[in-house]
């Protein structure tokens, strides 16, 4: 005995639904007010009042960073090896 092969069809659209009483609502976000705008400003302002009191150079980073460039040993040698691996695999997957 054979057996019919039933097909379906799907229709993709997700703006329309066949059930009754599902629908798709839209979030709207209400227009901005003034007192929303206002505080956006202060914000902005705020950020770059803090910005501008940033010092442009860290001493305590300039100084890790001269330590590092002193040091022969620096970085590791196994994590040189670590990063040699990683690289050779990448070049290995991009063929």
């Amino acid at each position: 005995m054979k057996q019919a092969l039933a097909s379906m069809e799907i229709e993709f659209n997700p703006g329309r639904y066949s059930e009754p009483g599902v629908s798709q609502s839209v979030t709207r976000r209400p227009p901005p007010t003034a007192a929303s705008d206002a505080l956006s400003i202060e914000r902005a302002q705020s950020v770059r009042r803090a910005l501008a009191e940033a010092p442009a150079v860290r001493p305590e980073k300039v100084e890790q960073a001269r330590a590092y460039a002193a040091d022969v040993k620096y970085p590791p040698e196994e994590v040189l090896e670590r990063l040699s691996h990683l690289l050779a695999l990448k070049l290995k997957g991009s063929e």
